[in-house]
C-alpha cells in the first residue's frame, strides 16, 4: 500500500489546476483573436447586437463559462 502526504496531494493538485489553466487561457486567447476583443467588449456587442448570429452567441455562451472556469482556477491556485 502506497500512502501519501497532505503535501505531495497539494502539490498534484496544484499542478492539475495549472494544467486546467493553460487549456482555458488558451481558449480564452483564441476567442480574443478570433473576435479581436476582450471580453467584455464582446458581451457589449453580443447585448447590442438585434440581430442573432447563433455562432456568435455559443461563443459568447462558452467565452462565459471559460472565464467563470478560470477565476475558479485562480482562487485554487492561490489558496
Amino acid at each position: 500500500m502506497h500512502t501519501l502526504s497532505k503535501k505531495q496531494v497539494a502539490h498534484s493538485l496544484l499542478l492539475d489546476y495549472i494544467a486546467q489553466k493553460q487549456v482555458i487561457v488558451q481558449k480564452i486567447t483564441w476567442l480574443r483573436e478570433k473576435y479581436s476583443l476582450d471580453f467584455q467588449e464582446f458581451e457589449k456587442k453580443i447585448e447590442q447586437n438585434e440581430a442573432e448570429d447563433f455562432a456568435q452567441w455559443d461563443d459568447y455562451i462558452e467565452w462565459k463559462a471559460y472565464e467563470v472556469f478560470l477565476k475558479e482556477i485562480l482562487t485554487k491556485i492561490n489558496l
